[in-house]
Parts: C-alpha cells; sequence; structure tokens
C-alpha cells in the first residue's frame, strides 16, 4: 500500500487550488454541462440519426452512443479551461495520481463497489425497487445488446461518463466551492446534489437518491485520498460492472 492510502487514512489529502475564484469556476462548471448535456450529446445523437434513420427508439441509441465522443471532449474542455489564469489543471482538477500501491487501488475500488452495492441493495429490498434496470438508460442499454456498436456505448459508460462527470462536478467546480464559505462539507453535498440531480430525466426519484449517496462517497474519497483519479477509477468501474450486468440481464 502506498503512502497515501496510509495517510488519507489519517486525515484528508486533498487541496483545492482555484486561482479562477467561485464565480468564475461557477461559469466554467455551467459552461461544461451546457456544452455536454445541451450541446454535444443532443448534436451527435441527432448526427447518427440523421445519417442512420430511425424513430425515438433510434434516437436514444444515438444518444448513448454520443456519451463516449462527448464525454472526452467535456473532458478536454475541463481541463482546458481549468488552465485559465496560469494555472495548473492537474492542481485545479486534483489530477495527480496518488500514490496509492496496488492493494490501495484496490482496497478503495472494490471497498466502494461493493459497500454501494449492500447499500443499494438493502434500501431497494425495503423499499421494493428495481435499481437495475427501472431507468431509461439500462432499459435501452439492455434493448442494444446485439448493436454492433454496443462496445461504444459501453465505452461511453466506463470511459467517456466518469471522464465528463467528475471533471465537471468534482473537478474545478468542487474546488471553488471548497474555498469558499461552505467548505469542503458544502461542496460534498452541492457537488452530490447537483450530479444526482441532471441523472433525474432518466431515472426514477428513489434511484436519484441512491446517486446522491453515491456523490457523497465520491466526494470523501477525492478529499481523502486528495485525486480525482481515484473518483474516477471508482465511478468507471462502478459503470462498467452496471454495463456487464445488464449485458448479462438481457442474455437470458
Amino acid at each position: 500500500m502506498g503512502p497515501d492510502f496510509r495517510a488519507g487514512l489519517r486525515h484528508a489529502l486533498y487541496r483545492p487550488a482555484q486561482p479562477a475564484g467561485l464565480w468564475l469556476g461557477l461559469a466554467i462548471f455551467l459552461a461544461l454541462l451546457l456544452a455536454n448535456q445541451i450541446i454535444l450529446q443532443p448534436a451527435i445523437a441527432i448526427g447518427i440519426l440523421a445519417v442512420t434513420g430511425g424513430d425515438q427508439s433510434a434516437f436514444l441509441r444515438g444518444a448513448l452512443l454520443s456519451v463516449l465522443p462527448a464525454g472526452l471532449i467535456t473532458a478536454w474542455l475541463a481541463w482546458v479551461l481549468a488552465s485559465r489564469r496560469g494555472a495548473d489543471p492537474r492542481d485545479v482538477l486534483a489530477l495527480h495520481a496518488p500514490a496509492l500501491g496496488v492493494f490501495g487501488w484496490i482496497i478503495i475500488v472494490v471497498g466502494f463497489v461493493l459497500g454501494l452495492y449492500v447499500v443499494f441493495g438493502v434500501v431497494a429490498w425495503l423499499a421494493g425497487l428495481d435499481i437495475e434496470s427501472s431507468g431509461i438508460v439500462e432499459q435501452t442499454v439492455m434493448r442494444l445488446k446485439g448493436d454492433p456498436l454496443y462496445f461504444v456505448i459501453a465505452g461511453g459508460l466506463m470511459i467517456g461518463a466518469p471522464f465528463a462527470e467528475e471533471m465537471t462536478f468534482r473537478g474545478q467546480i468542487f474546488s471553488a466551492l471548497a474555498e469558499s464559505r461552505i467548505g469542503v462539507p458544502g461542496a460534498s453535498v452541492l457537488t452530490a446534489a447537483a450530479w444526482a440531480a441532471i441523472h433525474g430525466a432518466t431515472q426514477p426519484l428513489p434511484i436519484v437518491g441512491l446517486l446522491f449517496l453515491m456523490g457523497l462517497v465520491l466526494a470523501f474519497l477525492l478529499v481523502r485520498f486528495g485525486s480525482l483519479w481515484v473518483t474516477i477509477a471508482c465511478h468507471a468501474v462502478w459503470n462498467g460492472i452496471q454495463a456487464l450486468a445488464l449485458y448479462a440481464m438481457a442474455s437470458q
């Protein structure tokens, strides 16, 4: 286990670095959110629909195919905008590689996934929720199991979405909020709430509530170990397992 793993267990390693300030940081956050959710994903989806034709189902396919390119472009924009006023994007976005060691990474990622699966499973059992395939995205992914571009859809879930969402929600705006009066606790709550809220269009309300909890856990990991790479890895593995589970469910 690396020194950052042992140090992160004792005290928080996250150090916000936001030379842009709160208001410019908020403007950059909104710009990234607008670019990804309102411009890039819809534009790419419409382009795919125009080429392939089809109905609403085809548009949903295009929307899923757009996640990978839109996510990578959003992540690049976040990097570029984080360099405003001569800042180092690695400091602003907390993208320094943590010294966690192989076992440290395994403990963090596996612990994150197993812990949340236990909590989600208990909540789903108590409330009678279907947390595997209740959302529009999950249902569409299952229908597209045999699609020749399914690997692009899976890549969007495993790579595009984690990079875009983590760099947007727990990147620059987290740093700006953490340096404001609300501090790290307020930044954790606000970014988790905003991140959960953007899933409200495709997920039922109880799932949005569980995603809020997941956002709080991701913020906790960011603060303890001081690197956005930790939250990106956890987010990517979670989405990857979900994609494999949906594929397996559709195969049945």
